[in-house]
């Protein structure tokens, strides 16, 4: 998959001479067509300049920022409006002109394109009305619909003229959980039909579940989301101890068909993974390898050598197409998590308990 976008050392400051201040501290970050990431930090950590950069809302001044293949650092303003006809825009307040029906806020950002033509517009304008449930409310007004609604209008306008690149700036923050959640998985929906990358900027933590990667800035430093990948693996872990643990989280890339865990080693580590496909295979009594399961994002591994207190009972291994970036836990801090929560060492176990039948199965 092509990158969408490709961000390289970046930095921004805000204002000149001894009041400058750095607020974007050398980013680097990749985003892939068809992909959703989920940007994710405190207030004043630096999303909001981010997401503005990328944008192309603000001038880059260090490092490299490209969209569609396109360099951002030194593009002069007719560059960045075309760049911006390839973008859609979805904002936590709505940003609806009243004084249009809903109709008409759609076919906004179609009068913004190359080639506008009204017949065409209305009918485009129509059509993913319908597709985001509001096909009977063409001709209503913004103060007419809930906020629900009003958000699923303001996708449409997002997406209707199929731009490569969607940006949504919390976008369930005025919504209720089930509302939000709703709207988040109507962006993805209709950008996977459309091919288009989703960039979305979240304190929703009931919504993490759906990225397809999370990555975290904290004082314009940008990184990986450990806790929030930790809290959906395991949501049994008390907001205090899955900060404790994501402290001590080393994270690696293993390249495409590398083997993470090998059948008779040492079992000293736990794995989530977080990026890539990862194979379980066993080697039965004849040496022939059984292939067990296939592993995704979300899921973990490494549990039953440190459970059972033994050696390695598989091998585990990055499949040969990507490859595989994985959270790790070292034996300590995994003993002494599942010690102090019964209902994470529960659900462990239990999983445990599900591999291990089919090892046996494997074997007979």
């Amino acid at each position: 998959m092509e990158n969408v976008v490709a961000i390289q050392n970046l930095n921004h400051y805000y204002q000149e001479g001894r009041g400058r201040r750095q607020v974007i501290f050398n980013i680097n970050l990749t985003i892939k067509e068809g992909e959703t990431l989920f940007l994710t930090g405190e207030s004043g950590s630096g999303k909001t300049t981010l997401i503005s950069l990328i944008g192309c809302l603000r001038s880059v001044q260090e490092g490299s920022l490209k969209i569609l293949g396109q360099e951002l650092r030194g593009a002069g303003q007719s560059q960045l409006i075309n760049l911006r006809r390839n973008l859609g825009y979805v904002f936590q307040h709505f940003n609806l002109f009243d004084f249009m029906n809903i109709c008409q806020n759609v076919q906004v950002s179609l009068e913004l394109q190359k080639n506008f033509d009204p017949d065409q517009a209305r009918l485009k304008s129509e059509a993913l009305l319908k597709e985001v449930g509001l096909e009977h409310r063409l001709n209503a007004y913004p103060r007419e619909l809930s906020g629900g609604q009003k958000q699923r209008v303001a996708i449409a306008r997002a997406l209707v003229h199929r731009p490569k690149l969607i940006l949504a700036d919390e976008p369930t923050a005025a919504l209720d959980s089930k509302t939000g959640r709703e709207v988040v998985e109507l962006i993805q929906g209709l950008a996977k039909q459309q091919g288009s990358a989703v960039l979305i900027v979240t304190h929703n933590n009931r919504i993490l579940d759906l990225a397809d990667r999370i990555v975290r800035i904290k004082d314009g430093q940008l990184g990986v989301g450990y806790v929030e990948e930790l809290s959906l693996i395991l949501p049994t872990l008390t907001d205090k101890k899955l900060t404790e643990i994501a402290s001590k989280i080393e994270l690696r890339t293993y390249e495409p068909g590398l083997t993470i865990i090998g059948q008779g080693d040492p079992a000293k580590e736990f794995y989530i993974l977080i990026e890539g496909t990862v194979e379980v295979i066993q080697e039965n009594e004849d040496s022939e390898a059984v292939l067990l399961e296939r592993l995704e994002r979300g899921n973990f591994f490494g549990e039953i050598g440190l459970l059972k207190g033994e050696k390695c009972i598989e091998n585990v291994r990055v499949t040969s197409d990507s490859e595989a970036k994985v959270m790790v836990i070292d034996r300590e801090t995994f003993l002494k998590m599942i010690s102090e929560s019964k209902l994470t060492n529960a659900v462990i176990n239990y999983q445990m308990f599900q591999r291990l039948s089919k090892f046996k199965v494997s074997n007979n």
